[in-house]
């Protein structure tokens, strides 16, 4: 049984243990009263003295004297109910004597270190000490006056006194006890113990009690002492109240009370004054110990605080010492060059770093101006910067900087104020030289927005350009040609004769656009000249004559090139840059289909048929009444374990028992605005089905929807999907919103803003189809994104033209870069998964893992995989 147990046993424990004996009192035959309570006394004071005695074993120091002492004082009262039970000749008194005596030094102890816990007001005991002294006088008194002489005959100085102490004591513990915690049960539970062993003690004295009466005072006597026993129990103390205090110094200080209170009676006589005059002189000894441990404390507590003090200083001077040394060492020693400057610039001190990056040495450089080698156009921004840092907040800043030899540098100076009683008296400057880090971004940059091969534009910066224009409003010319016979080159030549037919392609572009007019490479044999003017009739003539239909002559083989193109113009064929595309890629085609070496201007005729499209518009407006439109879900899978690790949200339409591909009906939709309709009926499916999943303990890590511009951009977006959160309570992290590149390239400051209260809400973004539209890389750093998807037109490219390959990889590398996750659609193939999983890329949906399918279908294709 633990202690923590036994301990909460301990009150029903000593109400059993009194009530027991009372029940043997009152109804056990007067013949074997005496025999069955003396079995009991001695049964109850075995046990208590086993308690003090494993009390012994556990504790240490001064709290396993105080325990010895009880376990001393148990025995006592054992060999006291043996000789009086065995009419020995030794005295029965006796023995409780020697039991008060034991008691008495315990008790002494225990109040004297209690005490010393905290340093307290010795007047609080003095009222106690005042009350006990008069209750005691009144008892005192009232008892001579009842019994006169017999009352002195019968109580000497040393129980009366024994009372008063265990009275002291407990009064001044029912005070402690409100300000020290620890231990609070363990000392009232024993000084109760002793002051009521003391009472029964000389109650017993007092009266010559005969039959129950006499055995009721044993009870007292034997429930005290077991109390007294159990006491530690409650002892939260294990340690020494104080480590200075000694044994040896309770041991006599104990002796001189006991021999005060002993002689008392006999020195002053047994009258009530000379008893109150014994009491008073016990008191005042008492105070007196108190004091001088106290004083003692005092004095050692001021020592522990003076060599505290000393070993502090000394400690902390210590430290100063190594904090400059450290500080020394991370100056002069620090790989960077780090500059000490006056709020005027002037250096008044350098590393070693410093001054050999600028081919000078300390001693020169120290009284010379920072401002000197800042090239001029740096200076007054520099100074600037100096002047804001006496308001104590670091600033960065880049300066273009020459050096002793000549050498233009570009450094990046992070300036931290110098701050002493709260003054800024001068400037750190820590240099990064970063000239190698812009070379680098310029050649990513030049790299991110420059098809390798040919030198033009690729797709992302031609597109990129395309919607400033649209997005200025300014009317453009997109020409769209594609390379007449050029598998047939590839095929007759080798591929390495067709990228040198790209790459002089290229060059002849370059030099027939005028300033107004931009040209760039879709991929493959795929062109696009962009013109700022309506002259699309010259311009055709002028490339056809300078670039398409002059002979080529490579590796001594004179090749002829043809070009079909098509032809449209903003914003009369279209108002995104996606419908531009697709408009301009069917004019390519038509033109195909007339013959080679064809031009075709787009005519809204060689797209789907009007009434067509005007049924599609007419259908749009009661789908979601009837129920025509559905979700469908297609899988993510990680491509490594074939794991579903989420799945995309799309919209099916089924009109008259067929499906209307949504390349149809979301431009119709985007056009007409019913995309905000259907946008917010499949944000809500999308909030339903994830609770679903959440409460039918689905565990799907992820579920992504698509995100148009018109939503994006509604007012009352955030406000529905709080009202949506509020309905449907799921994790916010499960979510993931698509947005189009295109989002981008319109109103940054409004899409920052609200892509800031989107990932409020715990919501997650990502960029779909990355690369087929607004491609800066601006953005990407700028918006908080969590996800990029390479787009399906990337994936189908992979097996056949490197130049989507290069693209691919440098996409996932900046993704992972920039800690993005990545997602590839549209994946196929084995050749597909394994080049995508090569460069980095694990997670991807398409055909090769599982079609879009309806919520049923999927629900079953999930619980299988996870089987």
């Amino acid at each position: 049984m633990s202690s923590h147990s036994l301990r909460q046993s301990v009150p029903a424990l000593l109400v059993g243990t009194f009530s027991l004996g009372l029940l043997l009192i009152l109804f056990s035959p007067y013949a074997l009263r005496e025999t069955s309570l003396f079995i009991y006394f001695m049964t109850i004071t075995l046990v208590a003295t086993a308690f003090s005695g494993y009390a012994v074993y556990r504790h240490q120091g001064m709290r396993r004297y105080i325990h010895l002492l009880i376990s001393a004082g148990n025995l006592c009262f054992i060999a006291y109910f043996v000789v009086h039970r065995s009419d020995a000749t030794v005295s029965g008194d006796m023995m409780l004597f020697i039991q008060n005596f034991f008691y008495l030094i315990m008790a002494l102890i225990v109040i004297t270190q209690s005490i010393e816990i905290r340093t307290l007001k010795l007047r609080t005991f003095d009222v106690f000490a005042v009350l006990s002294f008069l209750l005691i006088g009144a008892l005192h008194i009232f008892f001579y006056s009842a019994r006169g002489e017999q009352y002195v005959d019968s109580l000497n100085g040393f129980e009366e006194q024994m009372v008063l102490v265990s009275l002291y004591m407990v009064l001044g513990f029912l005070y402690l006890n409100r300000i020290v915690t620890s231990g609070q049960t363990f000392r009232v539970m024993l000084l109760i113990g002793i002051l009521g062993f003391t009472t029964a003690s000389i109650v017993n004295q007092l009266n010559g009690f005969a039959g129950i009466g006499h055995d009721l005072v044993h009870l007292l006597q034997v429930s005290s002492v077991f109390l007294i026993s159990v006491s530690f129990l409650f002892d939260e103390v294990m340690d020494d109240a104080l480590a200075h205090d000694s044994v040896f110094d309770y041991v006599i200080y104990s002796s001189v009370v006991m021999l005060f209170m002993l002689s008392s009676d006999r020195l002053l006589g047994t009258s009530v004054f000379d008893s109150m005059i014994a009491n008073a002189v016990l008191l005042l000894l008492i105070r007196q110990f108190v004091v001088a441990k106290q004083n003692a404390l005092i004095s050692h507590r001021l020592h522990t605080v003076n060599t505290d003090l000393e070993v502090a200083v000394t400690t902390k001077a210590h430290e100063l010492e190594i904090r400059e040394q450290q500080y020394r060492s991370l100056f002069a020693y620090h790989a960077e060059p780090i500059f000490l400057f006056d709020l005027h610039g002037e250096v008044l001190s350098v590393n070693e770093a410093g001054s050999s990056v600028l081919g000078h040495d300390a001693e020169t450089l120290i009284g010379s101006n920072i401002l000197d080698i800042i090239e001029q156009k740096d200076r007054v921004a520099y100074a600037t910067v100096l002047h804001d840092l006496t308001t104590g907040r670091p600033e960065t800043i880049e300066v273009d900087v020459i050096t002793d030899d000549g050498t233009k540098r570009v450094w990046q100076l992070m300036n931290i104020p110098m701050i002493i009683d709260g003054e800024v008296e001068g400037i750190y400057a820590i240099v990064k030289d970063v000239t190698q880090m812009i070379v680098q971004q310029e050649q990513i940059l030049y790299q991110a927005n420059h098809d390798s091969l040919t030198g033009l534009h690729n797709r992302y910066a031609l597109q990129e350009q395309i919607e400033r224009l649209i997005e200025d409003g300014r009317p453009f010319t997109l020409m769209f040609s594609d390379l007449d016979g050029f598998k047939e080159i590839n095929d007759q030549f080798g591929h390495h004769m067709g990228d040198q037919l790209l790459q002089h392609i290229g060059k002849r572009l370059r030099s027939a656009l005028l300033p107004n007019e931009y040209a760039g490479r879709l991929g493959g044999d795929e062109f696009i000249v962009v013109a700022e003017h309506g002259d699309d009739e010259i311009l055709i003539e002028r490339l056809r004559r300078l670039v398409y239909r002059p002979p080529y002559f490579m590796a001594g083989t004179l090749v002829e090139i043809h070009a079909s193109i098509g032809i449209v113009r903003y914003p009369e064929h279209g108002s995104t840059l996606k419908h531009l595309l697709s408009n301009a890629d069917l004019a390519m085609y038509k033109a195909k289909d007339k013959g080679r070496d064809e031009t075709v201007l787009f005519s809204p005729e060689l797209r789907e048929d009007k009434e067509e499209r005007k049924l599609l518009m007419e259908g749009l407006d009661t789908a979601l009444e009837k129920g025509e439109i559905s979700l469908y879900l297609q899988p993510q899978v990680d491509a490594s374990t074939k794991a579903i690790i989420g799945a995309e949200a799309l919209m099916r339409w089924q009109r008259d028992g067929k499906f209307v591909p949504p390349s149809e009906f979301i431009p119709i939709a985007e056009e007409t605005g019913h995309i905000q309709d259907l946008g917010r009926w499949m944000i809500h499916e999308t909030f339903q089905l994830m609770y679903a999943f959440e409460q039918g303990e689905i565990d799907l890590p992820k579920l992504s929807v698509n995100l148009s511009v018109r939503q994006l951009f509604d007012e009352h977006l955030i406000e529905y999907l709080t009202t949506l959160f509020d309905r449907f309570p799921i994790e916010p992290s499960r979510l993931n919103f698509e947005l189009t590149e295109t989002v981008a390239a319109h109103h940054s400051e409004r899409v920052l803003n609200r892509i800031l209260e989107l990932k409020a809400l715990g919501i997650k973004l990502s960029i779909d189809d990355f690369g087929t539209g607004y491609s800066s890389l601006a953005y990407l750093v700028r918006y908080p994104i969590d996800e990029l998807k390479i787009p399906r037109e990337f994936t189908m490219q992979l097996e056949e033209n490197r130049e989507y390959q290069t693209v691919t990889a440098t996409i996932v590398a900046m993704a992972r870069q920039l800690g993005m996750a990545l997602v590839a659609e549209g994946v196929e193939t084995e050749y597909q998964e394994t080049f995508l999983r090569r460069i980095g890329c694990d997670s991807m949906q398409g055909y090769r893992y599982a079609k879009p399918m309806p919520l049923d279908e999927f629900v079953i294709f999930y619980m299988k995989q996870r089987q």
